[in-house]
């Protein structure tokens, strides 16, 4: 794990999931309090059992558990060299290229680390989410379509999840037009870089996949429920194009952005909506009946020198 800083190398060492240990590694809310006592995760490196509860706070099986865990790094540096062989490199919050979004729209929420496979400075412009329900209809996949397709004329890359229905419509909309996509797969990312379309997406620049789970780890409800709010944190402003009413991961993950703020819903109102669209729209989203209002339903990018790169097409 040469050429990473002490901060970053801590991070992966203490909440990885590449290889199993002894220690269960961190969560993300045993992290960032981590992080609270201590900064910079660096200074817990080399230390023992007692240094690391006299430097935290920190007591017994706790201090032990994180002294340990940074003990782990032959078995992970291994690791992360057949990852960068496969084209898949680790961010860490400590890493200049990790998007400086998700810790300002997400705090304590943010993942301490991505797995990213393609242009990882797609991650550092404000995008369009796309998202909806897996099972739709005609008339909600040629506005997901219309909406990739707007996106990429304006110069922004469509963002998504990567799942079958809406998600995969809208990113193939915009790869096919000439432009660029971020997508957050809840399933394994290894599996998906198998696909030669996708690896070709990769190659050229056009696509860009990133994950907080482990490459391998494969779909969950919780994981997929979890990775909602990055799509919302990566963008600009998030189309909900169908929702069910109440239920599904397309609600939850409008409803979670809606009550924490994470940044502007819009929902389709138009043919094609879903029967949540309209509740929706009565817990705060913004309605649009058209295409062309998306990005007028959107904020301004995160004020970020790194952040205002632009497309290139």
């Amino acid at each position: 794990m040469t050429g990473r800083s002490d901060a970053s190398l801590a991070t992966i060492l203490l909440t990885s999931h590449l290889v199993k240990r002894s220690a269960a590694p961190l969560s993300t809310g045993q992290f960032w309090d981590l992080i609270a006592s201590v900064e910079n995760p660096g200074r817990l490196l080399g230390m023992d059992s007692a240094a690391v509860g006299a430097l935290t706070g920190l007591a017994g099986a706790e201090s032990d558990r994180i002294a340990a865990l940074l003990e782990g790094g032959v078995a992970l540096a291994l690791e992360l060299e057949k990852l960068d062989q496969s084209g898949i490199r680790v961010l860490t919050k400590f890493d200049e290229e990790y998007p400086a979004r998700l810790s300002k729209r997400l705090g304590v929420s943010a993942p301490a680390l991505l797995h990213v496979a393609g242009p990882a400075e797609l991650l550092t412009i404000d995008g369009v989410g796309v998202v909806g329900s897996r099972s739709v209809g005609r008339e909600a996949m040629e506005v997901a379509e219309e909406v990739a397709r707007l996106a990429v004329k304006s110069r922004l890359p469509v963002v998504s999840g990567a799942a079958r229905g809406i998600d995969q419509t809208a990113m193939s909309a915009a790869l096919e037009a000439g432009g660029q996509v971020v997508g957050l797969p809840a399933d394994a990312m290894a599996k998906l870089l198998k696909d030669p379309s996708i690896r070709r997406s990769i190659l050229d620049g056009s696509l860009c996949l990133a994950s907080p789970y482990a490459p391998t780890a494969g779909f969950s409800v919780g994981t997929a429920m979890s990775r909602n709010k990055l799509i919302y944190a990566l963008s600009r402003v998030t189309l909900v194009v169908t929702s069910d009413d109440g239920t599904g991961g397309t609600w939850a993950g409008a409803t979670e952005a809606l009550q924490k703020k994470i940044a502007p819903v819009a929902v389709w109102i138009g043919p094609g909506a879903g029967p949540g669209n309209a509740k929706l729209v009565r817990r705060g989203a913004r309605e649009v009946a058209s295409v062309e209002e998306v990005l007028d339903a959107g904020e301004d990018p995160v004020e970020d020198p790194k952040e205002q790169l632009r497309l290139q097409f």
